[in-house]
């Protein structure tokens, strides 16, 4: 079995931060055979590990899509293809690659945003009272 893609997502908080949340949407969104491919987590800067993991990242501004360590999406919410064409430029294999291009064009859940969220572990990471 392929090692899977890894995405970190750096937010402020998906809940209360509306480019946050659309961040994490634009990943639970993929296509399912893509989802299979990636490994993804929201990092919050509210909580100790997502300032770890902001400063390992080197992170600038938030929020900001990381693939395999990479900062891609800084500040930016992708549109789905850009998304697809960067995780396919770090895809671990050349089969892996062209799996991710060739589902570019579909099977993307946009109707479903709750779910989506929900998927996404959006509001998992970030800061409780109790």
């Amino acid at each position: 079995m392929e090692p899977k893609i890894r995405i970190d997502v750096l937010t402020l908080d998906s809940v209360q931060c509306a480019a946050c949340g659309y961040m994490m949407e634009s990943i639970a969104a993929l296509p399912q055979d893509i989802q299979a491919l990636i490994e993804y987590k929201e990092w919050s800067i509210k909580q100790k590990e997502g300032i770890a993991m902001f400063t390992k990242l080197k992170g600038k501004v938030l929020p900001t899509i990381c693939i395999e360590n990479d900062l891609v999406f800084q500040s930016i919410i992708p549109q789905y293809e850009e998304l697809i064409d960067e995780l396919a430029k770090r895809a671990p294999s050349d089969d892996i690659k062209k799996l991710i291009l060739d589902l570019r064009d579909h099977d993307f859940d946009f109707d479903n945003i709750k779910t989506n969220l929900d998927r996404a572990g959006s509001g998992h990471n970030t800061r409780s009272d109790e």
